[in-house]
């Protein structure tokens, strides 16, 4: 009998650590919500979702064109197509996240 509740003690708490880290773990795209990114003709702007802004200090990269101004409010580029992913970086006070691969539409 005992060896039984133990054994269903252990299985119980493997299944309560499963779920914690399930749910505490976070995912890239979960971050990518928080970036917008709009793109026409090639010209691209990606801005962070309110209250997190863009880290213009960060090393952002389009994998399918140049990143080039860099600004709290939005991060511009220009390439030959709309296409790709941005890796993006976020920050909220002192608390930032990235890189964030967002694609490009």
């Amino acid at each position: 009998m005992r060896v039984s509740k133990f054994l269903g003690s252990v299985l119980a708490a493997a299944a309560i650590l499963v779920g914690a880290t399930a749910a505490t773990e976070s995912r890239a795209g979960d971050d990518a919500s928080l970036v917008s990114v709009t793109c026409k003709g090639g010209e691209l702007e990606v801005k962070a979702s309110d209250p997190w802004h863009t880290n213009k200090d960060a090393p952002w990269k389009w994998d399918k064109g140049a990143i080039g101004e860099k600004t709290e409010h939005s991060v511009k580029g220009k390439g030959d197509k709309c296409e790709g992913t941005v890796k993006a970086y976020i920050c909220k006070g002192s608390e930032c996240k990235g890189p964030i691969a967002v694609p490009v539409k």
